[in-house]
């Protein structure tokens, strides 16, 4: 077993790598960390905006109509679960927004 590091210690270790601060070390690797994931959830919003050819805006109010011939190439199942995940994505690169200024 190890012994925990001392405040100090890691104060030190993180202005040996550069940064002001242990403080400052963790809020940039927080930055950093946040932006991965909005990356990730953007490129998720990015998928379906081109898997569908419009915003979630536009698929929310043209897939609750049976005729719509562009979306009626598409299962239900697909849909309803593309539905879910494209507005997680949306509500997840919001949440991390605002995380993201906190961090700023």
């Amino acid at each position: 077993m190890t012994a925990p590091l001392s405040t100090d210690r890691l104060d030190s270790l993180a202005q040996s790598l550069g940064y002001r601060s242990l403080s400052d070390f963790t809020r940039i690797q927080l930055r950093h960390a946040v932006e991965q994931k909005m990356a990730y959830y953007q490129s998720r919003i990015d998928y379906y905006q081109q898997k569908y050819g419009m915003d979630f805006a536009e698929f929310r109010r043209r897939v609750v109509d049976k005729t719509d011939s562009h979306l009626s190439r598409f299962g239900i199942i697909e849909k309803e679960d593309d539905d879910m995940e494209w507005e997680l994505g949306i509500e997840m690169v919001q949440g991390y927004a605002d995380e993201l200024q906190v961090l700023r």
